[in-house]
């Protein structure tokens, strides 16, 4: 917290800043489409196109002015070092005292990406490659049941990232999943979020997903009980069910092991992910199972194309940054619309 609070301290005494909010007094009352009238280019103007992304950033309450200094506050901060910083696997989360290296999970098998002295990559590939051999086989129908039913029903129980990335990947890459699979989300604490996830769906067919770092999440493992005694009870009682309906995305082998699962089939990541970006580590299992291996490499070299744009444009022209530096700064009258980002016509 107190290097939170010191951080804040040198950033509003940099003089970008003091700027900054001087100009927030002169812009405040200044509507949205007073900007469009003064510039009927602005929505031209106001467009970014990187990776196949474009965009669209004139609905924002900000001016050139604003941009401008915006990036002297970008530079006054030195983001371009802090950027390399980060990719080198230096521990940038300083209220945590770890690294941020969601950049390695996507990275190719012939990079290197350093943390605590090691070059991660080798292992973070170990882990896609077991994810794409245990998603063929459910999608190829050679992984079954306890019952030797075939798997109709993915459950993913998780909470935070493990959730939110995973629901949000098969909400947008829904055209390519499989539909003979159906994929359901569960994080609430309540019961009625499972009870209603549940409702349908036939235990002989269903397989559970539970991602849990250690195994310990409370809202996680409350859900992953109450779905165990479920299928237990469809499944008349039989503990050996266990291991052919319930996978963890965790590296607490020994809690896995207590709750009946296979530790053979537990996916395994790394504390240098933070959960909010953790879909393209093993937390993205439901998504690979969804849409195939192809599609989710396909995603993943996506993701590191984004991360090279990301480390190499300057922030004039820089997609994540130009998002960051205006979030950062004044926007924030009431007449400010978000921004939209959407797909082009490129692939």
């Amino acid at each position: 917290m107190q290097a939170t609070l010191d951080s804040l301290k040198s950033t509003s005494k940099k003089s970008a800043w003091v700027d900054l909010a001087a100009h927030y007094k002169k812009l405040r009352g200044t509507h949205l489409r007073q900007l469009f009238k003064e510039d009927p280019k602005r929505g031209e103007r106001y467009t970014l196109e990187a990776t196949g992304l474009l965009l669209d950033y004139s609905k924002n309450l900000v001016p050139d002015e604003t941009l401008e200094l915006l990036f002297r506050l970008a530079a006054e901060s030195n983001l371009q070092d802090h950027i390399e910083a980060m990719f080198r696997g230096e521990k940038i989360n300083f209220t945590e005292n770890r690294a941020v290296l969601h950049t390695a999970l996507r990275a190719p098998r012939h990079a290197s990406m350093m943390a605590g002295g090691e070059n991660v990559v080798p292992k973070v590939h170990a882990v896609p490659d077991k994810m794409a051999h245990f998603s063929a086989q459910v999608r190829n129908g050679e992984w079954r049941g306890h019952t030797g039913k075939q798997i109709r029903n993915v459950v993913n129980i998780g909470i935070g990232g493990s959730d939110l990335g995973p629901v949000m990947a098969y909400e947008a890459l829904k055209y390519y999943s499989d539909r003979s699979i159906q994929f359901r989300f569960v994080s609430n604490i309540d019961g009625a979020d499972i009870l209603e996830a549940l409702r349908d769906l036939d235990p002989a067919e269903t397989l559970f997903l539970v991602s849990s770092k250690t195994f310990t999440t409370l809202e996680t493992m409350t859900n992953a009980r109450t779905a165990r005694g479920w299928l237990l009870a469809g499944l008349g009682g039989d503990e050996k069910a266990i291991a052919r309906h319930f996978v963890a995305i965790s590296t607490n082998a020994r809690e896995v092991a207590k709750f009946g699962m296979d530790t053979a089939n537990m996916f395994e990541f790394w504390d240098w992910v933070g959960g909010r970006y953790s879909m393209s580590s093993a937390i993205g299992l439901s998504t690979m199972i969804a849409i195939g291996e192809e599609n989710f490499r396909a995603m993943l070299s996506g993701l590191h194309r984004m991360d090279e744009h990301f480390r190499t444009a300057p922030a004039a022209q820089n997609l994540p940054a130009l998002r960051a530096c205006w979030r950062s700064g004044i926007t924030t009258s009431s007449a400010r619309r978000p921004s939209r980002c959407c797909p082009t016509n490129s692939t």
